[in-house]
């Protein structure tokens, strides 16, 4: 082997050396990007069902406090949005909340029936359904009692 052969094998043999290191680090590069991405994925899920599960609530407040304060059209168009919320949830909610949600599902119509016919007791069992969502959802239930306040003179 002459000398000039034995410069171009070494020259061959560095820069297979070098494109395996380089090849190996972004390998490892792509691998953490790949890891990254997926936990951020998750992150994403997790955050998109916890949105979900607050504008459920939300949406079932809003509605419970438009049918106390006599606005039971609004209260009915807010309660039936919940209840479509509330249907596309059940399937992706967590099992041991689905036989509850589920339950709450077979009240909708008589609900709706009672903002519809502006009854007064709608106020009320929007607020029972929502308790119901809270506990069904494992949140702390507190119940707060509201006085009218007092007039001036009165």
């Amino acid at each position: 082997m002459t000398q000039e052969q034995r410069n171009t094998w070494i020259v061959v043999a560095v820069v297979v050396v070098a494109f395996g290191a380089g090849a190996g680090w972004q390998f490892a590069e792509a691998r953490q990007a790949r890891q990254e991405r997926d936990t951020a994925r998750q992150e994403v899920t997790e955050l998109e069902e916890s949105m979900a599960v607050e504008r459920l609530e939300a949406t079932l407040a809003v509605a419970t406090v438009a049918a106390q304060f006599g606005d039971f059209e609004r209260g009915r168009q807010l309660a039936s949005d919940y209840f479509v919320l509330l249907q596309g949830h059940v399937n992706v909610a967590p099992e041991a909340t689905r036989p509850a949600l589920s339950e709450m599902l077979t009240r909708r119509d008589g609900i709706i029936t009672t903002l519809s016919r502006a009854q007064p007791e709608s106020g009320f069992e929007l607020a029972s359904l929502l308790t119901w969502l809270q506990r069904a959802l494992g949140r702390e239930v507190t119940v707060a009692v509201f006085q009218e306040p007092e007039t001036p003179g009165g």
